[in-house]
């Protein structure tokens, strides 16, 4: 079922402070996208938020050239943002066939290219994701996690290689708010696993535990803001009818895994798997993309912890960039609430970003009247974005 809301007006005057004009800094509403370029180097691009709350628009102000060629598009997430001191770095994932584990540094506004970094210990030559934290940069590539320290401008300097003891593909990252855990959703053979470690001093990782979960293959993950719990999509035991199925797995204090909550039997719709999915600021609502077979949607859930719970809320189906369409990866536009809007990387012959308000009470989402926005690169293959500012959590 699709839902379309009238942002309430509360919503909208807030929205016209949001989307008024700004100039050019580096405090403004942006998202970076890694294009996942086929026709040679790999890109990723800036794109501006700017218009009013009733039109509002994205703009493409930079392209970041990483000067190696791509071979693929990484998993999720492989762009970055964060803050280092006075600075605001970009990080991009290049899956290359030449160069072992490559990540792409930028510093913001600035679009020239800062460094490339590779781990040489790595026996494969893919970054699949990649995620910040703490001064810390963590990449994974197929079995292996590599800590990297981020230095003044940008720069990246190696700290360890660690072999997971059950990685395959490693198709989603993230690590605990608090800084203590790094999680880790992967795919191996026919059976998905769900792994987790605990970050040391200087990013050491230790190997904490790992699970098998009722899933054939992962997508994405997420992490509440209180670092109990670990989110992740999946692609459920079917055939030839599968539901939507979404996995909420408990974190310890010590970092092992815990209790393994599923929610899916129909309950959040029918679909062949959530592409990506986000939690809002506030922790009420999970956003997932995916597509029920009559096009490309976004999902609202309803999220809580006490007791933990996942139930459809709303959706909308996303207009498209072209006939072959995937919407991939999101990002929350605020900070705060349930997050004001939402950036979605939409994938096809004319790729793009889609821009959705954000219902404030419900959640729901709209996709705004000017949207998606197209690349004007025939061969970008966008799977992952990021947004500034950045979600607290």
């Amino acid at each position: 079922m699709i839902m379309r809301m009238i942002l309430p007006a509360g919503a909208l005057l807030a929205a016209v402070a949001l989307w008024a004009p700004q100039p050019y800094a580096s405090d403004a509403h942006f998202v970076v996208v890694n294009d996942g370029d086929l026709s040679g180097d790999n890109f990723a691009t800036v794109m501006k938020l700017s218009g009013i709350a009733s039109n509002p628009l994205l703009k493409d102000v930079a392209t970041l050239d990483t000067e190696v060629e791509s071979s693929g598009v990484a998993f999720l997430p492989s762009v970055q943002i964060a803050r280092v001191g006075p600075a605001i770095c970009v990080f991009v994932a290049d899956s290359t066939p030449t160069v072992p584990g490559q990540i792409s540094a930028f510093q913001y506004p600035e679009t020239t290219l800062v460094g490339n970094y590779s781990d040489a210990n790595l026996p494969y030559d893919q970054t699949e994701a990649i995620v910040v934290a703490g001064g810390e940069l963590y990449s994974a590539s197929e079995g292996y996690v590599t800590s990297w320290a981020i230095g003044p401008g940008c720069t990246l300097s190696l700290q360890q290689t660690y072999m997971v003891a059950t990685g395959d593909n490693i198709c989603g990252m993230g690590v605990t708010p608090n800084g203590e855990t790094l999680v880790l959703s992967e795919g191996i053979g026919a059976q998905c696993c769900v792994e987790s470690l605990s970050i040391g001093a200087n990013g050491t990782l230790t190997e904490r535990s790992d699970t098998f979960v009722y899933a054939e293959f992962p997508n994405a993950l997420d992490i509440t803001a209180d670092s109990r719990y670990a989110i992740f999509s999946g692609v459920p035991y079917c055939e030839p009818n599968c539901n939507a199925l979404v996995m909420v797995i408990a974190i310890n204090p010590d970092g092992s895994l815990g209790e393994e909550i599923d929610f899916g039997n129909g309950s959040l719709g029918s679909d062949l798997g959530f592409a990506d999915i986000r939690l809002s600021p506030d922790g009420r609502f999970l956003y997932a993309t995916g597509g029920d077979g009559t096009g490309e949607q976004v999902v609202t859930l309803n999220f809580s912890e006490n007791p933990v719970n996942l139930s459809y809320g709303c959706s909308t189906t996303l207009r498209p960039t072209s006939h072959r369409f995937a919407a991939a990866g999101l990002a929350t536009l605020g900070t705060t609430g349930a997050g004001n809007g939402l950036y979605v990387a939409e994938s096809s012959d004319v790729s793009g970003v889609g821009l959705l308000f954000v219902d404030e009470t419900t959640g729901c989402p709209r996709e705004a009247p000017a949207s998606p926005f197209r690349f004007s690169d025939p061969n970008a293959a966008p799977e992952s974005l990021a947004a500034w500012p950045l979600r607290p959590f």
